[in-house]
This record gives C-alpha cells, sequence and structure tokens, in this order.
C-alpha cells in the first residue's frame, strides 16, 4: 500500500516537472549554475553539486578551527560556573553572520550577469507557444529557489557544527538546540538579505540605465560592492568590541554594517540584549523586506525594460581597441619576463584568468577561503592581546601572510591545470617546441608576480610602523623565502603551458597529494608562525630554519636533475600511457 502510494506521487511529481513552466524554471537554475563549456567540452564542468560544495567550505573550516578554540575554553568553564558562553560566543557569531553575507553577496556579484534571461534566452524561448509572463515567472521561481538553496548551502555545515562547539560547554541538550535555532535563523536572513541587496542594485541599475551604459559600468559597480562585502569580512575583530562601547544613541556607522543589525537579533532572541542590540534588532526584519521589496520591483522594471524590449536593442559591440602595452609591462618585460615565450606566455595566462568564468570562480573561491581563514586569524590575535603590539607578534597575526600565499600559490598551480578550450591548443602544438623546457620557469614567473607584491605589501609596512626596521625585514623575509620554497615545490616536473593540456587522469598517489597539502598546509602556515613569534624577539634563532630551507629547496632542484628526458618535453594530454613507459625505462 504504502509502495503505490509513494509510487503515484513520484509519478504526479514526474508529469508536474514536464510542465513547460517548471521545465523552464529547471533551465533557469541550471542557467545560472552552468558550467564554463559546452557538454562536449573537455574543459572543467562547473556544475551545481561543485558549486554548492565550495560554498559549503568556509562555513565548515572555520567551524572546525573554532574546536581548539572552545575546548580550551570548556576546560577554563569547569572552573567559572559564572561564565555566560553566550556572550563568549558572540565575535565567533558575529563572524558567521558576516561570513554567511559575504559568501551569499559574492554568489550574487558573480553571477549578476546570469540573473536575468539574456538575448540567447529572448532568442529560444520567445517563438515558443509561452507567454512572455510565464517565462518571467518561471525566472522569478528560479531566482527565489536558488536565494533559499544558497543561504541553507552556505550555513548549512555552521548550522550544525558551531551550536555543537559551544554546546559542548552545557551539559543541557535543550541549550544546544536553542542555540541552533538562533543562529540557524540569524545567518538564514542574514545570507538572504544579502542576495536581496546586491539583486536590489542590480535591479535598479537595469530600472534606470539604458543596457550600453549598464554594460559599461556593471563591472565597476559589482567591483564597489565585492570591495565592501571584503571590508566588512575583514572588520569582524573590531565590531564586536565596539557594540560594546556603544553608549547613549546608534552611532550613524550602525547604518552601514547590517550585519550588526543581525547580530543584535540573535542576542535578542538569545535573551541577551543589551540597549545598543535591542535597537539595532529592530532594523533586521524591516530591513530583509525593504531589500526584497525593492529587488522585486527593480526586477520587474528591468525585465520589461531588458528582456522584452530585447529585439528592439542593438546588439552592437563595443569598438575594439588595438593592443597597447602599459608602463607595467614594459617594466615586467625588462626585469622578470626575458624571453619572447615568457613574455608571450605571460600575458596568454593573465588574460586567461580574468576571462574564464571557470577558472575565476576556482581562483575567486580559493582566495575567498583565505580571506576567511586570514580573518579567524585576525580575530584571534585581537581576542587573545591587550595591546595592539602584541597582537602583531601573535602566531595567529603572523600566520596572515602565510595563510594567504599558500592558498593562492596552491590555487594558481590548481588552476593551471583546468584546460580552456581545448580544441584551440593546436596552434601551441604547432608553435612550441616540446625539447624546450621553458614551462616551468614560465609557471614561477607567473606565481611570484601575482604573489610576491601584495605579501611585501601586507608584511613589511606595517611591521616597520610597529616594531622597527629589523623585525619588518626579518618577517618579510621568512615570508617571501617561504613562497619562493612553496613555489618550487608544486611546480616540480610541470611540463605543460597552463590551460592547454587535458585535465590530469586519476592516479592512485592524488589521495596521498591531497593529504600532503593538507600536511604541508598545517607546517607552512601554522607551525611556522609559531616558531616565528618567539625568534623574532631573538633574531639569531632563526637560523635553525637554514637547513629546513636548503632541503625545500634541495628536493625539487634533484627531482628536476634526476627526471627522465620524456618527463622534461612539453606535453598537451595526461595519459596513463606515461607511466607505463617511465616503468619500462626503469627496467
Amino acid at each position: 500500500m504504502s509502495n503505490s502510494a509513494t509510487h503515484s506521487i513520484r509519478q504526479g511529481l514526474e508529469e508536474r516537472r514536464q510542465r513547460p513552466f517548471w521545465r523552464m524554471v529547471e533551465l533557469f537554475v541550471a542557467r545560472i549554475f552552468r558550467g564554463g563549456g559546452d557538454s562536449d567540452s573537455e574543459s572543467l564542468d562547473l556544475g551545481i553539486g561543485l558549486v554548492l560544495t565550495l560554498l559549503a567550505m568556509p562555513g565548515g573550516f572555520v567551524s572546525l578551527l573554532l574546536l581548539n578554540k572552545y575546548g580550551t575554553f570548556l576546560q577554563w568553564l569547569r572552573g567559572n560556573t559564572n561564565v555566560d558562553p553566550l556572550l563568549v560566543s558572540l565575535p565567533d557569531e558575529y563572524f558567521f553572520i558576516v561570513l554567511s553575507m559575504t559568501v551569499t553577496g559574492a554568489v550574487a556579484v558573480w553571477r549578476w550577469d546570469a540573473i536575468f534571461p539574456d538575448r540567447r534566452d529572448f532568442m529560444n524561448l520567445v517563438p515558443l507557444p509561452i507567454s512572455t509572463r510565464t517565462i518571467f515567472s518561471a525566472n522569478l521561481v528560479a531566482v527565489l529557489f536558488l536565494v533559499g538553496l544558497i543561504a541553507f548551502d552556505v550555513n548549512a555545515v555552521s548550522c550544525i557544527l558551531f551550536p555543537m562547539v559551544v554546546g559542548a560547554t552545557q551539559s543541557k541538550f535543550l541549550f544546544f538546540v536553542q542555540f541552533a535555532l538562533v543562529h540557524g535563523v540569524t545567518v538564514l536572513l542574514a545570507s538572504i538579505f544579502s542576495f536581496f541587496a546586491v539583486f536590489s542594485v542590480l535591479g535598479l541599475l537595469m530600472a534606470v540605465l539604458p543596457p550600453r551604459t549598464l554594460r559599461r559600468v556593471s563591472g565597476y559597480i559589482r567591483g564597489v560592492v565585492v570591495v565592501y562585502l571584503v571590508a566588512v569580512l575583514c572588520t569582524t575583530f573590531a565590531i564586536p568590541n565596539l557594540l560594546r562601547t556603544v553608549k547613549g544613541p546608534l552611532p550613524t556607522w550602525t547604518l552601514l554594517m547590517p550585519s550588526c543589525w543581525f547580530l543584535g537579533l540573535c542576542q535578542r532572541l538569545h535573551g541577551r540584549a543589551d540597549t545598543v542590540l535591542m535597537e539595532l534588532s529592530g532594523q533586521a526584519l524591516p530591513g530583509v523586506a525593504a531589500v526584497a521589496v525593492l529587488a522585486l520591483g527593480g526586477y520587474v522594471v528591468g525585465y520589461r525594460r531588458h528582456f522584452v524590449r530585447i529585439a528592439e536593442i542593438g546588439d552592437s559591440a563595443p569598438p575594439a581597441h588595438s593592443p597597447r602595452l602599459s608602463r607595467l609591462g614594459l617594466l615586467l618585460d625588462r626585469l622578470a619576463l626575458r624571453t619572447p615565450f615568457q613574455k608571450a606566455g605571460f600575458r596568454f595566462i593573465c588574460k586567461t584568468l580574468l576571462r574564464s568564468e571557470s577558472h575565476r570562480l576556482v581562483l575567486t573561491a580559493v582566495a575567498g577561503l583565505g580571506l576567511v581563514l586570514a580573518s579567524q586569524a585576525l580575530m584571534d590575535a585581537f581576542a587573545g592581546a591587550n595591546s595592539l603590539r602584541k597582537a602583531a607578534l601573535s602566531p595567529e597575526a603572523l600566520s596572515i601572510p602565510f595563510i594567504l600565499s599558500f592558498l593562492v600559490i596552491v590555487g594558481l598551480r590548481m588552476v593551471f591545470e583546468i584546460p580552456a578550450e581545448l580544441r584551440s591548443n593546436w596552434i601551441f602544438q604547432l608553435m612550441l617546441d616540446s625539447e624546450r623546457q621553458e614551462c616551468e620557469s614560465l609557471a614561477r614567473r607567473v606565481i611570484l608576480i601575482l604573489t610576491l607584491p601584495w605579501l611585501v605589501a601586507m608584511a613589511f609596512p606595517g611591521y616597520v610602523f610597529l616594531e622597527g626596521w629589523l623585525v619588518a625585514s626579518l618577517h618579510t623575509f621568512l615570508v617571501v623565502t617561504w613562497a619562493l620554497l612553496l613555489t618550487n615545490i608544486v611546480l616540480i616536473r610541470f611540463r605543460k603551458l597552463p590551460f592547454t593540456c587535458t585535465l590530469p587522469v586519476f592516479k592512485q598517489h592524488s589521495f596521498v597529494t591531497l593529504l600532503s597539502f593538507g600536511f604541508g598546509f598545517l607546517l607552512y602556515a601554522m607551525e611556522t608562525p609559531e616558531f616565528e613569534a618567539p625568534a623574532l624577539l631573538q633574531p639569531l634563532r632563526m637560523i635553525e630554519l637554514i637547513p629546513v630551507a636548503a632541503m625545500a629547496w634541495y628536493i625539487p632542484h634533484h627531482l628536476a636533475k634526476s627526471a627522465f628526458n620524456f618527463e622534461k618535453k612539453l606535453i598537451f594530454e595526461e595519459s596513463p600511457t606515461q607511466t607505463i613507459e617511465l616503468l619500462r625505462l626503469s627496467d
């Protein structure tokens, strides 16, 4: 009986799914999250599953990092029964609110152009016996579905792990349930607010600006939104403490920080809100309703102006400009890029990273994870210090450039493996000499040029101001040296032009490689700052790192020298036959 009822329900859902309206909803959902190429392309296909996995990673990583903090807090709490865990967890609660808003807002910015139907959708759908009102409704349902899906996915892991971590300090299961419900409601509302806020900006621009003007200013507006999101993420270590010191009327800056509204709502639901947080909490729900109405209103007007009138709007592309070498390009050519292959290859790699959506997404996800971990480290540095100088010399603060450099360098190396327009790599196969070994040198220069300038800018000026020239020079030298050594390690036997080779085949040692990167991150970004923090107070201790650096340099150098001749040739296709040939030659 139950099987028959289940079968009837499934059959009914399948019949409903095949109706034109719901087929279009599926079409628009897949369109917003579609991969980077055609179905027959061998490039990376970033489907919904992979994207949702990437979006869930930051919350999961931060929750796991808090295990150590709250484990220590649990031991201390046993002797201090008057401590309120809800107040202790307030900075971390605020961090998760900001994290959910940043990730969700970044997704809305990333898929900015795909939220609304475009000319291709118009040409494919309008000739069908489907009204434009049905197309509008289907796209709207798809957008609302994705708002809920993204908000749930971004916060799913933290809604379980973070309450478990904090709930471990209490013996009552009811505390965990209440904390999880309040945390879940707060971060979900924060995510929905963030998505609709970005969506409303897009809708208002589409309602006000002509299509050509919108195309010109769209990139700048998106850049401003991203800068704002990153700025909010980087203030997580300061805002909770500022709110605790506010007395009297709310300062103006809280109106520009919606994350404070949701923190106030969270503490109000917990029953721990003071006067300031209580007043802030009153703006959370009206704020969500306001941006939702604004976004939907802008969506309706923008739809009428840009989709219904697509046939009346010319599709002329902006005039092409002749390529001009900038002063920065000339400087790079003189100082870092010596050969014609390196000059042309560097420009090819940079343009691919800027133009390819799949590559930008992977690199942005890695950089975003780095910013999340760095923000958490900065918050921990200030939480355990009573002065700016002490916080700057803490292992947490010193680890920030190591965290960012490790993830960016490994992320670039991973992105190099993702092919772009494989069917066009024939031009490289015809022009390049497979015997010349310049690919590793080119990849090394690309990574270092894209990494070292901002690393030095991050590590040197601030420590000169706080600690003087000696400490700043030692810290910067160590950061740069470790970045150079890590680059050499990740490029061991690298013999392909980035983006022109097929994806690597799965090998038995792939899991070992992943574990090696995880272990390497602990050594590189966690253990090195732990050693550096006391060593900066006794600079002669830095000599102890010389054997480690020498070994990290020697291993890649020795492996490059001992490679077979066929392992040094330029390749455009990953093939398991190479392993068989290696075994045959070794015999």
